[in-house]
């Protein structure tokens, strides 16, 4: 996993905090676009976004009932990963 998708994970949190329901496909890709659009080093054909929900769907990161939403196992990664960030900070 790396940035990206916790930066998806991400997302889906925090539509889920201050919306008060789950993301949908098209809210989730345009969100990420709009994150990563600043990245120089990340090209469309390394973002491969289909594939990294996906992915993230199959590790059981995250799940889709009538949209998308984070899994007990997708809130962990996402919180171990923040401390762990602030911790080298």
């Amino acid at each position: 996993m790396d940035k990206h998708d916790l930066m998806i994970l991400d997302i889906v949190q925090q539509h889920k905090r201050e919306q008060q329901e789950h993301i949908r496909l098209a809210t989730l890709e345009r969100n990420f676009w709009k994150r990563i659009e600043g990245d120089v080093t990340l090209s469309v054909g390394q973002a491969r976004i289909g594939e990294r929900i996906t992915r993230l769907y199959l590790d059981g990161l995250i799940q889709n009932k009538s949209g998308y939403m984070l899994t007990k196992k997708g809130r962990e990664a996402l919180n171990v990963e923040a401390d762990s960030l602030v911790h080298v900070a």
